[in-house]
């Protein structure tokens, strides 16, 4: 794994009788690993297979190429950071207050992940359409928890319908451009003025700043 990441393969290899689900979770483990430490384009099936402890036989009864293999590990990535991002805030809190704390948890997450995030946020795009088309659907899962500020302030009822997902998308910009210059461990100063940019469309300058300040 690569530096500053933390280990997310697991258990030590299995026996060539472990059911197909072990077996498919393993090597979605073992692709995460491979990419973090050497990047994508460098990762061939032979590797991850060797990761996973299987064959490459065994491989391709599960997924049909590397490109496969790493949408179903972005596919459960992103579901680790939505569960970091869930554990995170509290739904008796203000809608504000909870986007605060859900982008401290995103930049959290990525900080201690740095070169695994580099892998899903940036590197995965070269895995063609399925890759994607995940990422935007992603970015709409993301962007619906922040029409909930539609309904926190009725003024903003009438931001274009494309805000939220570009919210979301800049986001995962300013995080893409903070990892690849390898500045993960400064992920978590951006929450405030993140907090700021987010909030301002539904609450105004005034209330967000005072939001992302406190």
């Amino acid at each position: 794994m690569a530096a500053g990441d933390r280990d997310q393969t697991g258990a030590p290899d299995y026996s060539p009788d472990s059911s197909p689900d072990e077996q498919r979770t393993r090597l979605i483990n073992a692709m995460t690993r491979a990419a973090a430490e050497r990047g994508y384009a460098n990762t061939s099936v032979d590797q991850v297979a060797a990761y996973a402890g299987v064959s490459r036989e065994t491989f391709f009864r599960h997924f049909s190429g590397a490109d496969q293999c790493l949408v179903a590990a972005y596919d459960s990535f992103f579901e680790r950071l939505v569960g970091h991002i869930e554990g995170a805030c509290d739904s008796r809190d203000p809608w504000p207050v909870q986007v605060k704390a859900g982008l401290a948890a995103t930049l959290n997450f990525f900080a201690e992940v740095p070169s695994t995030g580099r892998v899903f946020l940036v590197e995965a795009m070269s895995a063609g359409p399925a890759a994607m088309e995940r990422r935007f659907a992603s970015i709409d899962r993301l962007a619906r928890q922040l029409r909930y500020g539609r309904e926190f302030n009725p003024a903003a009822k009438s931001l274009p319908a494309a805000t939220e997902r570009t919210l979301v998308a800049g986001i995962g910009l300013v995080i893409s451009v903070h990892l690849l210059a390898e500045e993960g461990p400064l992920l978590p100063t951006k929450e405030p003025e993140l907090t700021e940019l987010v909030l301002t469309p539904y609450l105004g300058g005034r209330e967000a700043k005072r939001i992302a300040a406190s």
